[in-house]
């Protein structure tokens, strides 16, 4: 098996998406999200599609697979995302799609789940992936089996089947420990079935999103996307992610950057993103003494680094 350097829960960009303003933001005003980001001509917003990687004693975990590398359906979806880079990602650190164990998905939408599967030269749709398991919770595998017809252009078929037909999909519907330190939590709202993935390591905990929060304006509650499954549902789940991601001291991410972010940067970053407030600065170091300090505990060496929210959301 490939291995990195050293143990690392790493974030990874691995597709741009661009999609209309006005199904990104949802009932949001135009006037309000604008202040945020600015559309380009054809009202269309960036924001990033990511996977996580975390170096596991029982093996390579990735949770997402991305977009995947398969021709999309409809020229529509060629023009609205990049091409995924995240073999080539894998690749640049000694990886290979044999070398990973366990994928986890937060959902089925063919944005994040296109991925799970690959073109052969022959022509034939396999399992990129083909020693790991897959995880999916129940509801989001039903949904993308008989889509609803709202949902129906979000799935593809052949991002799923080929999985049930090698036997490497695992099926969840709970909280579970997918492996040691390693957990899938419901997180009901973007999606039927759709879940965040918490990683333990050292001190730290880290919190994988999945959908829930594209951009940083979408940490506000009365923030949701047009496509969102329940929309209030997912304003619940934010409210009660954040109060748990406080309370436990996670490091989270996706919230529109290319970071992990302290959970007590969380709602800082919120009122910014509605034009509420500026960022706190940085802490500048004072030319007079200070007074003395207790003496603090070094972080694991496990623990990422994670940098200063920048004053500028992606």
């Amino acid at each position: 098996m490939g291995k990195a350097t050293k143990p690392y829960v790493r974030l990874l960009r691995v597709s741009t998406t661009r999609l209309d303003g006005g199904i990104l933001f949802g009932a949001t005003t135009k006037q309000s999200w604008e202040r945020f980001v600015s559309p380009d001509r054809q009202n269309r917003v960036s924001f990033g599609n990511y996977s996580v990687l975390i170096d596991h004693p029982e093996g390579w975990v990735l949770v997402n697979t991305g977009p995947g590398d398969k021709p999309p359906l409809s020229l529509d979806a060629a023009r609205t995302r990049s091409r995924s880079s995240l073999v080539r990602e894998l690749r640049q650190l000694g990886l290979m799609p044999k070398d990973i164990a366990v994928v986890i998905q937060t959902d089925l939408f063919s944005e994040y789940a296109g991925g799970c599967t690959h073109f052969t030269s022959s022509g034939r749709v396999l399992p990129t992936f083909p020693n790991a398991r897959y995880v999916i919770h129940r509801d989001a595998l039903e949904e993308a089996m008989r889509p609803s017809r709202r949902n129906r252009k979000h799935y593809r078929a052949d991002d799923h089947e080929p999985l049930l037909d090698s036997g490497q999909l695992e099926v969840v519907d709970r909280t579970t420990e997918v492996c040691a330190d390693v957990w899938v939590e419901p997180a009901a709202g973007p999606t039927p079935g759709h879940q965040i993935v918490l990683c333990q390591q050292g001190k730290a905990t880290y919190a994988f999103l999945g959908m829930l929060v594209p951009t940083s304006m979408h940490l506000s509650p009365t923030v949701n996307a047009a496509y969102d499954w329940s929309p209030e549902a997912t304003a619940r789940t934010k409210v009660e992610m954040k109060r748990q991601a406080v309370l436990e001291s996670w490091l989270v991410a996706p919230v529109g950057r290319d970071e992990w972010v302290r959970a007590n940067q969380l709602e800082s970053i919120e009122a910014f993103s509605l034009g509420r407030t500026a960022l706190p600065e940085p802490t500048r170091t004072r030319r007079v003494a200070a007074p003395a300090r207790k003496e603090q505990v070094a972080p694991a060496a496990s623990e990422a680094p994670v940098t200063p929210a920048s004053p500028v959301p992606a």
